[in-house]
């Protein structure tokens, strides 16, 4: 009755069967129960109620302990990943995701082994780490052809759709978006379970002239919000859909004042910037850019720090008002620009790629190049990216796999 009532949308009624199977259907000590708590704890991530969501799953923690079922110890260190994401700590979820497949291969677990793929596959791609995404996302694939449980068909569209923007660009983007689109079903259980999902999707539409799938976007959103007024997460995507579709900086604020999860609440912020910056005043969109920039370093969300870093630095060079991305960098040697030149670089990206992403020009990546080459004692991009894992890994959670390198197309300027 839970999964039904979910699928159908009604999110207070799913929340209630889910918490009446905890409490009612199993013996508290059963395996029943512990499984019943974990689905409990992922429905809860997906709404954003995370913190009710942590509080479930350590209800059940000693029991997991006490069993020893190696199965167990799986499917709950992949739920306490899946629970992770939805805060926003992309590090600390792709090491949980990470430890929970290992298990799960282990003991021959396979039903939740999605969730922990998808999980990598959002936490790579915040992290910029586009060949490892892919990876996953291919993993994804082979969860799906094989009917894996644990995750909605439209979630691994819509990593697979990311995939596709991150490396080869819209143009390859925009068909998978609208074939997704226009599922109504995967699409309502997308927007239920991430916020930032269908304000991403609308914003690809909208910048490919395809305004009427954006406006199909916006219309799903709209009835799951008019039917669960009480969840904020469905409410932010709503509105936040619609102030992209409308270009309305009223709905985007909303937005970004509710959205709970943080990635999605930048995300809206980067937006409310776009539109602001074609006005006369630079510092206003330049103020919003740097809260914009603000979460996403505390989340971890490399790839979009870097390039609002260099929105900010475009907009306005010369604004001393405007603060530098303050964080620890990984390897000292290296500015905050010469880093972002480095990391692309060593997945395969060209030079030219490297400055659109970077907001850069070629010319400008050439020259950073040669200061990277010459300050990490290497003397090609094949060095560069064989170097690259034992450089940066031990900070990300997760090492990045640079054999798949990117030599088409060219990466979006926002995502």
């Amino acid at each position: 009755m839970s999964r039904r009532s979910w699928r159908d949308g009604l999110l207070d009624d799913g929340i209630d069967f889910a918490e009446r199977a905890l409490h009612d259907g199993c013996a508290a000590d059963s395996p029943c129960h512990t499984e019943a708590a974990l689905v409990l704890s992922l429905l809860l991530a997906q709404v954003r109620r995370t913190d009710h969501a942590q509080a479930v799953l350590e209800t059940v923690d000693g029991l997991v302990r006490a069993r020893a079922d190696d199965q167990l110890t799986a499917t709950a260190t992949l739920a306490r990943s899946g629970v992770t994401l939805a805060t926003g700590d992309f590090g600390k979820a792709a090491k949980l995701a990470t430890a929970g497949l290992g298990e799960a291969e282990r003991s021959g677990l396979k039903a939740w082994t999605p969730l922990g793929h998808f999980v990598l596959v959002q936490s790579a791609l915040r992290q910029g780490h586009l060949s490892t995404a892919v990876r996953y996302a291919q993993k994804l694939k082979e969860d799906t052809i094989f009917q894996r449980e644990m995750l909605h068909a439209g979630q691994a569209a819509w990593a697979v759709i990311q995939i596709a923007e991150a490396e080869k660009g819209r143009q390859h983007a925009v068909p998978l978006g609208a074939e997704l689109l226009a599922a109504d079903a995967a699409v309502r259980q997308l927007s239920i379970a991430e916020p930032a999902a269908l304000p991403w999707l609308v914003r690809l539409m909208m910048n490919c002239g395809r305004k009427q799938l954006a406006a199909h976007g916006v219309h799903v959103c709209r009835q799951l919000a008019s039917r669960n007024p009480h969840f904020s997460s469905v409410q932010a995507a709503a509105a936040h859909a619609a102030g992209l579709h409308d270009e309305d900086l009223g709905k985007l604020r909303l937005a970004a004042e509710s959205h709970v999860d943080p990635w999605a609440r930048a995300s809206a912020n980067e937006d409310i910037a776009v539109i602001l910056a074609r006005g006369d005043d630079r510092t206003v969109p330049a103020r919003v850019l740097q809260q914009a920039l603000d979460t996403y370093t505390q989340t971890g969300a490399r790839r979009d720090a870097s390039r609002i870093e260099s929105r900010l630095h475009h907009s306005a060079p010369s604004a001393g008002q405007v603060s530098r991305h303050q964080r620890t960098r990984d390897i000292p040697e290296l500015t905050d620009t010469e880093y972002a030149v480095a990391h692309l670089v060593a997945q395969g990206f060209t030079n030219g790629q490297t400055a659109g992403q970077l907001f850069l020009s070629p010319h400008t990546i050439a020259f950073h190049l040669r200061k990277i080459f010459r300050k990490l004692g290497v003397e090609s991009r094949v060095q560069l990216a064989s170097a690259w894992n034992d450089l940066a890994a031990p900070h990300t959670g997760m090492r990045e796999h640079t054999t798949g390198a990117l030599t088409t197309g060219r990466p979006s300027l926002s995502s």
